[in-house]
This record gives C-alpha cells, sequence and structure tokens, in this order.
C-alpha cells in the first residue's frame, strides 16, 4: 500500500509540470468500429455494409477475376479530397520524402556485392576507432554531391553507439551538417543512442565489419536534384558501404533533410526531421546484415515498423493519408469522411499486392505500397508484438521465405493473416470487438498531443471502396465493395477461389469502444492513462467527455485524484 500511495504522490508531482493540452477537445476516434459483424459463410449470400473480396494465394504473380459486378456494387460513394496536398509526403511546401533502397539494392546485387564481402579484404582483428575531429574518406557510390565520390568526411560527434560525419569541403552543394548547425551533431549522435537498444531487440544486430560497434552515419547532401515542392531521398543503406568503405554506415540527407526551403521561401533548419530516417535506415542495415537481400516488401514492411517502434505515430499518419488519398488540415483532423472512394490509378486499391512491389512503378504507387507495408507491419504488432520482427528476420537469414518464416514465428498461416489484415483495413475495429482480430493500436508511447490531439490515429482508416464493374486480384491482394442492399452474391464468372468476407460496422463513438481507464484510448490501461487522469482532475490537460467519462472509474460524473489512483491499481493489475 505504501508503494502504491508513493506512485500516487510521483504521478502528483508529473501533473505539477504543465505540458499543455493533451486532448486539445478530440472527440471520440470517429473510424474506430464500437461493434461488427463478420459473415463469411455465403450461403445465402455475404451480408455486410462492405464486403472484402480476397484473392487467398501467397503467389503474387498471377490475378483472378472478380467477374462482372456491373449492378452487384455501388458505384457512388464515399468523399475524396480533403486537404490538398502537394503529394502524399510530409513537409508541407518544402517537399516529400522518397525511398531508394529497393533500388540501390538491386543494383548491388547484380553487381554481386553479397553480405561479408570487402574491397581489401582488411584483416578481421582490425578494428577502427575514431574521435571528434578525425578525418576519413568515404566512397559516395549514389547520389554524390562531389564528382568521382571520394569525399573526405570529419567525426562531428561520437557517440555511444555512433559517429556523425559530415565533409570537409564546403562546397555549395555539399551543406555540411555543422555549416547548418554546430549543435546539430551531438542531437543526432543522442538520439540515434537512445534508440539503439530498442532497434537491437526489436530486429537484431548489425555487421560491425572492421569498425569498433560504433555506427557510421554521414551527414551531407545526398544529390538528387531536388527542388523546392518536390521529392527527395531523405536517407538510404547500400550494401556498397560495406564493401568500399569496409564500415557499417547510413547516408542522411542535409538539403532538404536538414535544411530546407519551401516553395514560398521560407528557410527551414530541423534536425528532427532525419531521425525517422536514421531508424528506417538502420533497419535496412541490420537487415542486410542479418538476412543479406530480403524482398523489398519484407524489409520496408520493417523499416516501417521501426518508425513507428521509435517513434508512436510517425509512421501512421502520413501512411493512412497515402492509403485513403486523403489529407487533413485543421478543419478535419477530427471530422474524416466515413469512407473514401478508391483511386482508379492506384493499382493496390485496383486488387495488386503488396507482395509484387516493383521499384519501377510510379511514384503515386510506390507511396501506395509503403502505405500497406507500414500499416501491415502495424497489424503484425497488434497481433503479435514488435519481438515478431526479430524473430522473422532470424527465420529468413535461415533462408525461410515470409510464408514459412511466418508460420514457424506466428503459428499462423500467412494466407489467413494477409486475409484478416485486409479485413482490418475495412472493418477497423477497436480493441475489445471480436477479441481484436480485426482491428489495429497504437504503439506504447503514442502522444496524441504530437498528433493535432487525434487520440487514435486509426479514426482516420475508413473503408477504400472499389467503386468499378471489375478487376483482377493478385495473390495476397484484395478490394474492398458496398454491395446494392446489403447482401452480396458472387457472380458467374468470379474465380471460385477468391474469399469473400461481408463487414458490418458501427461506429457510435460511444466509451464502449474501449475500457474503463483507457484515458487515452490507445486501447491499454497504463500508468500513463494514470498520469493523464490526474492531470485532467487538477485541470492540466483538457480531457473530452469521452475520456473523462473513461477516467471516472467510481461513475461519479467527474474525474478526481481517487480515480487516478484507481486507474493506477488497474494498470498495475491490483483492481
Amino acid at each position: 500500500m505504501k508503494k502504491l500511495f508513493s506512485i500516487a504522490l510521483a504521478l502528483l508531482m508529473a501533473a505539477s509540470v504543465p505540458l499543455g493540452s493533451l486532448a486539445e477537445n478530440a472527440p471520440a476516434p470517429k473510424l474506430v468500429a464500437d461493434s461488427a459483424s463478420i459473415d463469411m459463410d455465403g450461403s445465402d449470400g455475404y451480408t455486410g455494409d462492405y464486403v472484402v473480396i480476397y484473392n487467398p494465394s501467397t503467389n503474387g504473380s498471377n490475378g483472378i477475376s472478380t467477374g462482372n459486378m456491373s449492378g452487384l456494387i455501388e458505384t457512388q460513394v464515399g468523399t475524396s479530397g480533403g486537404f490538398a496536398a502537394p503529394a502524399p509526403g510530409l513537409e508541407a511546401g518544402a517537399g516529400y520524402m522518397v525511398d531508394v533502397d529497393g533500388i540501390l539494392a538491386q543494383e548491388a546485387k547484380a553487381a554481386g556485392i553479397m553480405p561479408g564481402m570487402r574491397r581489401n579484404e582488411a584483416p578481421a582483428e582490425r578494428s577502427l576507432s575514431f574521435e571528434v575531429g578525425d578525418t576519413r574518406d568515404f566512397y559516395i557510390a549514389s547520389y554524390s554531391p562531389i564528382p568521382g565520390g571520394d569525399i573526405e568526411f570529419k567525426v562531428l560527434a561520437k557517440g555511444e553507439h555512433c559517429y556523425i560525419w559530415t565533409p570537409t569541403s564546403t562546397a555549395a552543394n555539399v551543406y555540411p551538417l555543422d555549416g547548418i548547425d554546430p549543435t546539430f551533431a551531438d542531437i543526432a549522435a543522442a538520439e540515434f543512442d537512445s534508440k539503439f537498444d530498442l532497434m537491437q531487440q526489436s530486429f537484431g544486430d548489425h555487421d560491425n565489419a572492421q569498425g569498433d560497434g560504433r555506427l557510421n552515419i554521414l551527414y551531407y547532401n545526398i544529390d538528387d536534384g531536388w527542388q523546392p515542392g518536390q521529392g527527395y531521398v531523405g536517407g538510404y543503406f547500400s550494401s556498397w558501404d560495406y564493401f568500399m568503405n569496409e564500415l557499417p554506415c547510413l547516408n542522411i540527407d542535409t538539403y532538404p533533410g536538414v535544411h530546407s526551403i519551401s516553395t514560398d521561401g521560407t528557410v527551414t533548419d530541423d534536425i528532427s526531421k532525419t531521425f525517422n530516417v536514421m531508424v528506417h535506415e538502420y533497419q535496412h542495415l541490420i537487415n542486410y546484415s542479418v538476412a543479406g537481400y530480403m524482398d523489398t516488401w519484407e524489409n520496408e514492411c520493417m523499416s516501417a515498423a521501426a518508425e513507428e517502434i521509435c517513434y508512436p505515430g510517425s509512421s501512421v499518419h502520413r501512411r493512412i493519408n497515402s492509403w485513403t488519398n486523403y489529407f487533413f488540415d485543421d478543419e478535419n483532423w477530427h471530422n474524416p469522411p466515413e469512407e473514401y472512394p478508391y483511386v482508379p490509378s492506384f493499382q493496390l486499391h485496383n486488387g495488386y499486392t503488396m507482395y509484387g512491389w516493383d521499384n519501377n512503378m510510379d511514384m503515386d504507387n510506390i507511396l501506395v505500397l509503403y502505405a500497406q507495408v507500414s500499416l501491415f507491419a502495424q497489424y503484425i504488432f497488434t497481433q503479435h508484438g514488435n519481438t515478431t520482427f526479430r524473430a522473422l528476420l532470424q527465420q529468413c537469414a535461415q533462408g525461410r521465405d515470409f510464408v514459412q518464416a511466418f508460420q514457424n514465428v506466428t503459428g499462423q498461416s500467412a494466407s489467413e493473416f494477409v486475409r484478416d489484415f485486409r479485413v482490418a483495413l475495412t472493418a477497423n475495429t477497436a480493441p475489445n470487438v471480436l477479441e481484436g482480430l480485426y482491428g489495429f493500436r497504437m504503439q506504447e508511447g503514442y502522444d496524441p498531443a504530437n498528433y493535432h490531439g487525434v487520440a487514435n490515429l486509426y479514426s482516420w482508416l475508413g473503408p477504400v471502396v472499389f467503386t468499378g464493374s471489375q478487376c483482377n486480384i493478385k495473390g495476397g491482394g484484395a478490394i474492398t465493395v458496398k454491395p446494392v442492399g446489403g447482401v452480396y452474391y458472387p457472380p458467374a464468372d468470379a474465380n471460385g477461389s477468391l474469399v469473400y468476407i461481408g463487414v458490418t460496422r458501427s461506429t457510435s463513438g460511444s466509451p464502449g469502444q474501449f475500457e474503463k481507464g483507457d484515458v487515452d484510448m490507445n486501447g491499454s490501461v497504463s500508468i500513463a492513462d494514470a498520469v493523464l487522469t490526474l492531470r485532467g482532475a487538477m485541470e492540466l490537460a483538457e480531457l473530452t467527455p469521452m475520456q473523462i467519462e473513461l477516467g471516472d472509474m467510481d461513475d461519479s460524473g467527474s474525474i478526481s485524484v481517487a480515480d487516478a489512483v484507481a486507474v493506477l491499481r488497474k494498470a498495475m493489475g491490483l483492481l
């Protein structure tokens, strides 16, 4: 009991620090269903507000036809548009990030570069260690700002697990990090160190090559010809670095990755824009170290997971926008449409599959592929936890493909799991609905204050509804249709291998979506909920009516310190 009151006192101390409104008057998650039913019977048609049509094959090469659905499905649904973003990227005005890792891996593999290969075959016992101010030449194989690629770099900061390097050249096209802000290197090193253990736990260790165990993070202008408003390469990992430089390296962009100019001429210097990139690319490095050349969709899935594990919300909020083709601004952060029309030019909206990742697709389709694998990563986390990624990597290192690796790690059929994921994109249920099988949960540590007060980013995830007449669905792919009259009978010319799942969902916005005590509405009750309840009771945080109802443990009609203690007891398993 003394321990409990000591923790309550600690909560009081935490609550005394004004952090601003965590809720910002956010309504209940609008598109998270608080009740749902699933129909896989089909003996009298497939009943539902929506029907998911899925190809259960794990071979993404061949498509099978839905048949002609004219007259069977609605052809006018949803709302499109929202905020007219410049692209499905993020830094409004400055541009959006594109990823070239898959292309670089393809090129390196074709050139015969394989894990463990070194240009000079340096002795295994050689260990390179550096101090701040030391210089060394690095060969930049791709997007070099200096012709020839051999560039002298200097150490700006030495962390526990990394070195931060930047070119010594001050040529106009190089944009060295210390020329932008001399404090940024120490900040970047400390940030990487703070995420290192989490990355190792989630994915594994990297090949140390001839280094001292530290990662070499090279900050410079990745010269991709960027112009304000266009896409840019935010960073990359290349297996050429191991071969040519004999050290584990990441390449991080400084222009516009750190120093950017928007289309209206506004200049921004922000090292934090590279943090997601660091962990995304570090996963690629670990992935190569452990499993060699993994399929691009799997590799990018894990890097998307790395972003969300290290920075909860950072991947989800962008990728839902890309998947639904709907972008938000101050007018609609908390008011998303209930459903979204499919985009005919998006292949994934037409039955394509994440298994069929193609680096030669146009950028719109590549960004939608990233959205799909990012959401798939979070579905894996929701159902099996983050350590699943490391276990899958270890299985792939032993030569197993995704299907067998997934079966071995989880005991589940990959085909059925992907089916449930495709249903979850439409059903999007709360954690306590249908045992949480058809929903998503935010990563622990998600802070709504960082995302416009949106308590649960999956409140944006509504059904993307196909309104064409027919399509071919690839293995692992699916579409969602809205049946006329609420019942779907597959047409006679539909391929018999397709699987149909009727989905009926309700989003009443009642507190039944969440259990008592889940004040931050992330699907679980934790000490963070107790802190938030206490802050609300002390008027240090403005809670929504729904959050107040969830935190009102004694049903008195308001929240108090006693309610905060009750939430704490529940989080500790004492209630």
